[in-house]
């Protein structure tokens, strides 16, 4: 049978006295004389209605719809400034790089294999 641990009253007593003992025993900072004397001869400030403070806070908001579609309509011509430049540049990098390869390729079918090549193509390429 399991047994149910109930804590008894004066346990718990014990525990605040204790949390309070050793909360006395702490350095609080020095709060005295924090304020200088010009602070304290100041006067108070100004109420203002609030009215105007909340329409200037509402006015600063970000408006989630507006912000939205500035957002998708920068992304879609930057996505369609992105494509028309890499695509030029890849183009043309890859017709400089297939011209390179195409005149490699008839160097060499020039200059022909010798029979050291020969051997190394026909070797495994594990080994």
């Amino acid at each position: 049978m399991l047994s149910r641990f109930v804590p008894h009253p004066l346990s718990f007593a014990a525990l605040l006295v204790g949390a309070a003992v050793l909360s006395g025993c702490a350095e609080f900072p020095a709060l005295d004389r924090t304020i200088t004397p010009e602070m304290e001869a100041a006067d108070y400030p100004d109420l203002v209605p609030i009215d105007p403070l909340l329409a200037q806070a509402k006015a600063g908001r970000i408006d989630p719809l507006r912000t939205e579609a500035e957002l998708t309509g920068r992304a879609a011509r930057l996505d369609a400034r992105a494509s028309r430049l890499g695509t030029a540049r890849a183009e043309t990098a890859a017709s400089a790089r297939l011209a390179r390869l195409r005149a490699r390729a008839a160097r060499l079918r020039d200059a022909g294999l010798t029979s050291q090549e020969r051997e190394r193509l026909a070797q495994d390429p594990a080994q």
